[in-house]
């Protein structure tokens, strides 16, 4: 009898392996083949500015070269990273932006289960990339050709050990100097005290603006005098898309002075209950799952972050998976069903009375919500959490992590 249950458990999870592997195939081709036939339109802004670096054309003006109608919004550092793209036919470049994406999330989903201690990473990875690139915000970086996937490359090699340690904090400073947010992700350099790495990344930003003002001054004047601190300039606050707690705020109805103040203090208890949580899980081994509440932090915290912007909820997927955060399932497993749904899209409509507008806004708000509970769970567990005695805090290893995590 035994025996037979366990023939049949053999055979159940042979079989959701294959349909698991049916899906991550034809998501995977399908990705690829939508890339190489359709038009990736935050792909040709960065295109249009590696133009504009190379003609010489102001970044940030009326005369720049858009071919899709939307204005450039990085640091100018990131125009000279996109020169080459001008010289690349527009079909090939997006088949190479989606293969490179392809491979970097199935890298990332490969670390995260080896830091986790989960067998078979590389297949493992392999079979999640269905159910990973059907996430909302991965379906948003590959429909509009966005960076966000390859920003957390950077930084997830470098919080997770990948990199020599003598490297550390260099490829968070280069994520940090296309788009400012991943410059959060130095709270977990901090909290391990890893203070050589967050110099390298600070000597990092600036020797990248410094590389703008030489080879664009008079773009990078304008961007750091004035672009950089227009936090509305990627959109208004209240647009659907910003999953954010700005976007909250200002859906609500909350306008200039009320809204800035909600926010700030919004982002202080946001940043200090991450970085606190953050702390007790870096002493206790659980590195991933620090980085993930400081990438949890760094969004909902943020001026503005629509839902490509949480390329960081993949690394649910590795957390469901693995057996000793098992009683956290129900609740990775909700926030992963809302990532999947992306109910945002609810926003769009409009309501025909306060009660509808405050369901709307509680469903299409839910990715912004779930993470906030996410978070306030994370400061629970953390409180459980007991150091242990020779838990890296200036260091990861650079293989696996070397520590047992907490169970919990």
């Amino acid at each position: 009898m035994l025996q037979s249950e366990s023939k049949f458990r053999a055979y159940r999870l042979h079989a959701v392996a294959l349909l698991v592997g049916v899906l991550s195939v034809g998501v995977v081709a399908y990705r690829e083949f939508d890339a190489a036939t359709g038009y990736l339109m935050d792909l040709s802004v960065f295109r249009d500015a590696g133009h504009a670096f190379l003609s010489g054309l102001p970044l940030y003006s009326a005369d720049f070269p858009s071919s899709s109608g939307f204005r450039f919004i990085y640091a100018p550092f990131a125009a000279i990273l996109f020169a080459p793209m001008a010289e690349i036919d527009p079909a090939v470049l997006q088949a190479l932006w989606c293969a490179l994406n392809l491979g970097l999330v199935w890298w990332m989903l490969k670390v995260a289960l080896s830091k986790l201690d989960v067998g078979r990473p590389e297949l493992l990875a392999l079979l999640s990339m269905g159910p990973v690139l059907l996430l909302e915000p991965m379906r948003s970086n590959f429909d509009f050709g966005q960076i966000n996937i390859i920003l957390m490359a950077l930084v997830v090699a470098d919080c997770t050990g990948v990199i020599p340690q003598r490297f550390r904090g260099i490829t968070i400073g280069l994520a940090a100097a296309v788009k400012i947010t991943p410059a959060a992700f130095l709270l977990i350099l901090l909290v391990r005290r890893d203070f050589r790495s967050i110099g390298r990344s600070l000597t990092t930003i600036l020797v990248t603006v410094g590389l703008g003002f030489w080879l664009l001054p008079q773009s990078s004047v304008w961007f750091w005098t004035t672009e950089f601190f227009a936090t509305g300039r990627a959109g208004a606050p209240d647009f659907f898309r910003n999953q954010a707690v700005t976007g909250v705020i200002a859906r609500l109805g909350a306008e200039g002075r009320l809204a800035s103040v909600l926010w700030v203090l919004s982002a202080a208890v946001i940043g200090s209950a991450a970085a606190w949580a953050a702390y007790r899980f870096t002493r206790s081994g659980e590195h991933l799952i620090a980085l993930s509440i400081v990438a949890l932090a760094s969004l909902l915290a943020a001026p503005f972050a629509v839902t490509h912007h949480w390329a960081y909820s993949i690394l649910l997927v590795p957390i469901l998976i693995a057996p000793q955060y098992r009683s956290w399932r129900p609740l990775i497993g909700a926030a992963t069903v809302i990532f999947l749904i992306g109910p945002n899209f609810v926003l769009q409509s409009s309501s025909s009375g306060w009660v509808e507008a405050a369901v709307r806004e509680v469903i299409g708000s839910s990715q912004c919500l779930i993470a906030l509970v996410l978070l306030g769970a994370a400061v629970v567990a953390a409180r459980s959490r007991t150091p242990l005695p020779d838990a890296a805090t200036d260091d990861v290893p650079a293989d696996a992590d070397a520590l047992e995590p907490a169970r919990s």
